[in-house]
This record gives structure tokens, C-alpha cells and sequence, in this order.
């Protein structure tokens, strides 16, 4: 009963007030001086049903009225509350959305946290990557360095000995043509002495054969000497005109004497071969007297 007041104040007074005033016109609109009086006429009776009808349906108007403030009440508190409810579905909607909007902020800004984390991370591992890559190539480039140095030291070590192989080597031809060349030297040295010996030998043959050929042109002739060219030719000819006086003693009788002597000796006893080259332009130191 208390709810039904708080909630609908106006309708419960007015409704009071309808039944007091009803109440009053009941208890105050009787006339209460006839009743010790005798009955009255019947007209008069009438009269009373009549003005207790009219009575009657004043008070069912203002019952009916009543009713019709009662329902226009019903309806204005449905009213009412069919506007608090919209206002409370509204209120919840605005809540609602406020929630969703609050949720949507809240999942945004946790995707641009992630997405902040996530570029964070990605720029750490890329850091990490570069870092690594960084030392990778810097431990390459350390090995590389090392194997460098290795690798020239292998290849100067490898060309030391190859030097050292070659100036070895170098020497030991050196040496080696050292010693063919004293040895071609020496053998030189010996076939020249042995051919000087050989050549001093027919020297001296040739010069005992003119000897024997010459004639002499007269007394004192032995004290001189001279120098005579003769040109020869395999065999020991001498070349037609190939005797010729290139130191002459002064005494023109003993410079003919001799080229006669010379051409008269031929053919002149000469070596075969090679040593034959030393033959081919003789030149005698012809002194008699010796």
C-alpha cells in the first residue's frame, strides 16, 4: 500500500478527496429534522427519490470521473514509467555504448601497445641481427686478416726458399760453369801449349827445310836476318807470290836468297786439321847463323 502511495501521491489524494466529499454529501445532505416528524404526502416522497437520484448520479459522475482522473493517472504513470524505462534503456544503451566505445578504446590502445611492442621488438631483433652480423663479419674479416697474413707468410717463406733454392742453384752453376770454364780454360791452356809446342816443332822443321834450301849469297850474310811472310795452303804449297820479305836485314841479296830458299823448301811440312789454321799465313824469323 505504502509503494503504491509513493509512487502515485497525487492519484491516492485525489481519490480521498473524492470519497470525502462523497462521505459528506451522504452524511451532511440528509435533512435529519423530518425524521421524528409524521410522513409526509406522497408527492413529497418523490421528491426526496428524486433528489437522492440526482444526488446518486452526481456521485457516480464523480466516481466516473474520478475513474477517468484514476486512468488518466494509470496512464500518465505508465507513461512515466514507460519514459523511465526509455530513459533507463537509453541510460543503458549510452552505457552500453559507452562500454563498447571504452572496450574499443581499450582493445585499441592494446593493439598499439602490441603493435608499439612488436615494433620494438622487431627493432631490437634487427639491432640484434645487425650486431650479429656486425661481429660475424668482423670475426671474417679477423680470419681473413689471419689467413692473409698466413697466406703471405706461406708465400714468403715459400719464396725465400724458392730464392734460396735458386741462389743455390745459381751458385752451384756458377760454380759449375766456374769449373767448366777453368776446365775448358785449362784444356785450352793445353791444347795452346800443345799446339804452340806442335806449331814450334814444324816452325822448326820449316825453318831446317829452307835452311836446306838456301843458298848462300856470300860471306858475312850470317850475321843477318830478316822477317819473311809466307802464305801456305793444305799440303804446305806456298800461295803463288805468297812470299813476301815484311822485315827486311838491309842486304836485298839476302832478303831474295831467302824467298828463293823458301819456294825451293815447299811444299813446307805443315799440320793437317785445325792447327793447320795457324799455318796458313807463317811469318819466319829467318837467321841462318841459328
Amino acid at each position: 500500500m505504502l509503494s503504491v502511495i509513493k509512487r502515485n501521491p497525487v492519484s491516492v489524494v485525489l481519490a480521498l478527496l473524492l470519497h470525502g466529499l462523497i462521505l459528506f454529501f451522504l452524511i451532511f445532505g440528509m435533512d435529519w429534522s423530518n425524521q421524528g416528524k409524521p410522513a409526509t404526502p406522497k408527492a413529497n416522497v418523490v421528491q426526496a427519490h428524486t433528489v437522492d437520484a440526482k444526488q446518486l448520479n452526481q456521485t457516480k459522475e464523480k466516481e466516473k470521473a474520478a475513474e477517468r482522473e484514476k486512468q488518466r493517472q494509470r496512464e500518465q504513470e505508465q507513461k512515466r514509467k514507460q519514459a523511465e524505462k526509455k530513459k533507463r534503456q537509453q541510460q543503458l544503451e549510452q552505457k552500453r555504448v559507452a562500454k563498447e566505445k571504452a572496450e574499443k578504446k581499450r582493445q585499441d590502445a592494446e593493439v598499439k601497445r602490441q603493435a608499439q611492442l612488436k615494433k620494438e621488438q622487431q627493432v631490437k631483433e634487427a639491432k640484434r641481427k645487425a650486431e650479429t652480423k656486425r661481429k660475424a663479419e668482423t670475426e671474417a674479416k679477423r680470419k681473413a686478416e689471419i689467413e692473409r697474413k698466413q697466406k703471405a707468410e706461406r708465400e714468403a717463406k715459400r719464396k725465400a726458399e724458392a730464392k734460396r733454392k735458386a741462389a743455390a742453384e745459381a751458385k752451384r752453376k756458377a760454380e759449375a760453369a766456374a769449373r767448366a770454364e777453368r776446365e775448358r780454360a785449362l784444356q785450352e791452356q793445353m791444347a795452346a801449349e800443345q799446339n804452340s809446342r806442335e806449331i814450334d816443332r814444324y816452325v822448326a822443321v820449316i825453318k831446317q827445310q829452307v835452311e836446306r834450301s838456301w843458298l848462300k849469297p856470300g860471306q858475312g850474310s850470317e850475321e843477318l836476318s830478316c822477317v819473311v811472310q809466307v802464305r801456305l795452303i793444305p799440303g804446305g804449297d806456298v800461295v803463288p807470290g805468297g812470299v813476301s820479305i815484311i822485315s827486311s836485314s838491309g842486304n836485298a841479296a839476302f832478303d831474295r836468297s831467302v824467298e828463293s830458299a823458301v819456294y825451293k823448301a815447299a811444299p813446307l811440312p805443315v799440320p793437317s786439321g785445325l792447327l793447320f789454321e795457324s799455318f796458313r799465313t807463317l811469318k819466319l824469323n829467318f837467321k841462318p847463323s841459328k
